[in-house]
């Protein structure tokens, strides 16, 4: 698996991983199309520095991460994706292992995510790589799931 640092040609690469991941995460009757999951991804990346990376097998994308500014120093990750077919291949673990250089790259110092508690796979693989949690978990304002605040610090 190779990490690459993507732009804005591959956000649509990215919104299909995204769709596939969230069907199945959250049980979905069907993918979101892409006009419908391309938004978010281009909102993620509206900002410099923006950032987006891509785990990549066999010249296929299957994962990626991105996100942008917060505030001074602070880099928002928006998106961990990985697509279902590639689920427990250590994908994820790849990209966020390549977040510290993406982000002294681009200026920052420290990333900060928000995760839905309900989402174990997630939460115990942030924790395992050193992310920590920030204040209490809170519902998310447009579907009421409960979510928490993660930060990690760049060494």
């Amino acid at each position: 698996m190779e990490i690459i640092r993507g732009g804005r040609d591959h956000v649509d690469t990215a919104a299909l991983i995204w769709a596939h991941a969230v069907t199945v995460r959250d049980g979905y009757d069907a993918v979101p199309s892409l006009e419908e999951a391309r938004p978010g991804i281009e909102k993620a990346l509206a900002n410099e520095p923006s950032l987006l990376l891509l785990a990549v097998e066999d010249g296929a994308a299957v994962g990626f991460l991105a996100g942008g500014p917060q505030e001074t120093g602070t880099a928002y990750i928006n998106y961990v994706g990985v697509h279902p077919d590639a689920w427990g291949r250590r994908v994820g673990e790849a990209l966020l292992r390549a977040l510290p250089d993406a982000l002294s790259e681009r200026g920052y110092t420290a990333a900060e995510l928000l995760v839905y508690v309900d989402n174990t796979r997630g939460v115990r693989l942030y924790e395992r790589l050193g992310w920590i949690k920030v204040g209490d978990p809170a519902p998310h304002p447009r579907n009421g799931r409960v979510e928490q605040r993660y930060s990690f610090l760049v060494a």
